[in-house]
């Protein structure tokens, strides 16, 4: 006997980058993304006729129409064990970045002293590379040779001749619309199942200290298909699930390292933050004969960081908030997760701070930064690991 209800736990959600696996339709090498929540609006343009007919009937026009798509997902950040195989969430982050991600290698170390680090060997190395030591992550924040470069903070552990730095997948910013293709499948089969082709996240949020580390994004896309109503297409067939397997673990929101770059120190009075990415893009959809959207325009992006800190009479503390005063830069790193294979990290090389605002709600002070403004030229306001 047929259920005549659907189950919202027999939702899965499958991801594939459309850069790396151009061909439409097929699923094949989607991964099943740790997605909590997925919603998609189709606006459709409604036309209504206003001659003169004597009756106040509102009478709309039938037939195809322009329509914008709309998306948001809620989705957990994971790590990487390692390989040839990108995490599943990484086509969500890359849609967000505007650029793909690499996959890091590994180095062995020839000597180091504090943040400066010599290798045994030339290596590919650039400025926002992360790099994995046993349960730490750190980027590279300048390079002065082949084999010479500085971390944006130290390891808490002194790294000798011989030691492994692990590689990452590295995430940076580009200026290209990296689309995505989602698929939104139900059980049974006879429920309906929908595609999205063409979908690019416009706005992305990481959200620290919570249960888990939250990714939050909106988006649009060109195409939303449904295996109903027959819109794939005559010499079209519905996408098949690829095989469903949970492949990574959601990182705890809530265990990890801040370091702020006005002391060596690492920060210990993180209560909250959030990492915003605004990319402004355009959908193109009120061109002459379009009824869906044909492409995206990318505005000015706009990254940003809201911080919650205790404030302390310490350094550090009148260190911030002098650099806040007076409109001085600071860096920023948040690494979440503590254990190989459940690490990501954020990196802003330059935050302008505003003054905090006094929050004494509480039995300590706290200190409310909103809508800190990453600094860059090229692409360089904010880089991600994953480890």
């Amino acid at each position: 006997m047929a259920n005549e209800y659907i189950a919202t736990l027999s939702n899965r959600i499958f991801i594939k980058s459309e850069v790396d696996d151009p061909e439409v339709g097929n699923m094949e090498a989607a991964q099943l993304a740790p997605v909590t929540a997925f919603q998609v609006n189709s606006n459709r343009k409604r036309i209504f006729r206003r001659d003169k007919t004597g009756y106040r009937s509102d009478n709309p026009v039938v037939g195809p129409q322009r329509e914008l798509i709309e998306f948001s997902m809620d989705a957990y950040g994971t790590g990487w064990t390692g390989g040839t195989e990108k995490p599943a969430i990484a086509p969500l982050l890359e849609s967000a970045l505007c650029q793909s991600a690499s996959l890091g290698t590994s180095y062995i170390v020839q000597s180091s002293s504090g943040k400066s680090v010599t290798l045994a060997a030339d290596g590919m190395l650039s400025v926002g590379m992360g790099l994995a030591f046993g349960s730490e992550l750190r980027f590279v924040e300048s390079i002065s040779g082949p084999r010479d470069f500085t971390l944006n903070t130290a390891f808490s552990v002194d790294l000798t001749a011989g030691a492994e730095l692990a590689g990452c997948v590295n995430l940076s910013l580009g200026d290209t619309p990296s689309t995505m293709s989602v698929l939104d499948t139900w059980a049974p089969n006879q429920a309906v199942q929908r595609f999205l082709t063409g979908a690019i996240s416009d706005k992305l949020s990481l959200k620290i200290n919570n249960d888990f580390l939250e990714i939050s994004t909106k988006g649009f896309a060109r195409n939303l298909v449904d295996s109903v109503s027959g819109s794939v297409g005559a010499d079209s067939t519905f996408p098949a699930a690829p095989p469903a397997a949970l492949t990574s673990t959601p990182i705890a929101g809530y265990l990890g390292q801040a370091f702020l770059g006005v002391a060596t120190a690492r920060l210990c009075t993180l209560t909250q933050a959030t990492i915003h990415i605004d990319n402004d893009i355009q959908p193109r959809t009120d061109e002459f004969g379009c009824f869906s959207t044909k492409g995206f325009v990318l505005g000015r992006r706009k990254v940003s960081l809201d911080l919650t800190v205790f404030e302390r009479n310490d350094e550090l503390s009148q260190a911030l908030y002098t650099r806040a005063v007076n409109n001085e830069p600071v860096s920023v790193m948040l690494q979440i997760g503590n254990q190989p294979g459940s690490m990501f990290a954020i990196y802003l090389p330059a935050v302008l701070f505003p003054v905090p605002a006094f929050n004494d709600g509480q039995s300590r002070l706290l200190w409310q930064f909103r809508n800190a403004v990453a600094l860059g030229m090229q692409n360089d306001e904010v880089f991600l690991a994953m480890r």
